[in-house]
């Protein structure tokens, strides 16, 4: 997915001013490549400008197709943001354009792509494989929300999960408040037979501003 997006971005670039070109800089603070102006339907966009040389009182944001609509501008320091919706269709622009209050003319105009937003998922750490050698497991330290496949980074966190060990002789269930692997949870990892199964359930996540909601299942086979 993410390699298909930069490569649309790539070809869609000549069609379209960039967001670093000359002394105007602008990204999305939740994707996580911030050389690319791509927005998540259905997800948090916050387009931030910076302009070398300019204030921020002295520049305003201007939407120019339905396709993409923005929130009041909010000054942050030497840069604008603004909340961005994209709304997009079949061949249709998202253009944004960054206007000079003094003037009125259009310092530039940029053009921003979307991307559907898979469901979070759950992930232990930095292992990303359905199996892992019991050294590297049990050198993790917490539970964390993802978005497989995507860009997007916005902060969702683990508020709580229930753990066990599957294997012949089963552990007893941990109800775990929070998204840190405590101790309890560590030694039975520490002690479970080879090919035995780190299983999370139950898990919740939540971000600013959303509902609390419920994750799947996470299996980790023990090597």
């Amino acid at each position: 997915m993410i390699k298909s997006i930069l490569t649309f971005l790539i070809s869609f670039l000549p069609f379209c001013l960039h967001a670093h070109a000359d002394s105007v800089y602008a990204w999305n603070k939740w994707c996580a490549r911030k050389d690319t102006l791509l927005l998540f339907n259905g997800g948090n966009n916050t387009i931030q400008i910076y302009c070398q040389g300019l204030k921020p009182t002295d520049i305003t944001l201007k939407s120019l197709d339905r396709s993409l609509r923005i929130g009041n501008l909010e000054l942050n320091g030497d840069t604008v943001a603004v909340l961005a919706m994209p709304y997009p269709t079949k061949d249709k622009l998202m253009r944004l354009a960054i206007v000079n209050n003094k003037t009125k003319k259009t310092i530039k105009t940029l053009c921003f792509v979307s991307d559907s937003l898979p469901a979070p998922v759950a992930q232990l750490g930095s292992i990303t494989r359905p199996e892992s050698y019991k050294k590297n497991i049990i050198t993790q330290t917490k539970l964390i929300a993802v978005f497989p496949g995507s860009l997007y980074s916005y902060p969702y966190k683990i508020t709580q999960y229930s753990f066990h060990i599957k294997s012949p002789k089963p552990t007893t269930r941990i109800q775990v408040s929070g998204f840190f692997l405590p101790t309890t949870v560590l030694k039975d990892i520490n002690e479970a037979p080879e090919g035995s199964i780190a299983e999370f359930t139950d898990i919740k996540a939540t971000c600013p501003e959303c509902a609390t909601r419920s994750l799947a299942n996470l299996q980790l086979k023990i090597k």
